[in-house]
């Protein structure tokens, strides 16, 4: 599944709206390296493990952007 730049950017908007996470510190953290930093400043100890589990393994991150779940949440946050 790849997304433009513009759907990327629209998806980051309306999560950190969502979420009340910053999306700017959030890129800013991934663009130098510290997202896991930002990661387990935002979620539990636990979801953040998780989370970076799910994400250093393609596999895996692949099988839950396919799940059904996964494609409505990217609906909605494509849908603004």
């Amino acid at each position: 599944m790849n997304f433009s730049d513009e759907q990327i950017n629209k998806i980051m908007k309306n999560a950190s709206k969502k979420t009340g996470v910053d999306v700017n510190k959030m890129k800013n953290a991934a663009q130098n390296g510290n997202i896991d930093d930002f990661i387990g400043r935002q979620l539990s100890p636990e979801a953040s493990k998780k989370l970076k589990s799910v994400l250093s393994d393609k596999t895996a991150a692949e099988k839950l952007l396919s799940t059904p779940e996964a494609k409505e949440l990217l609906k909605n946050l494509l849908k603004g």
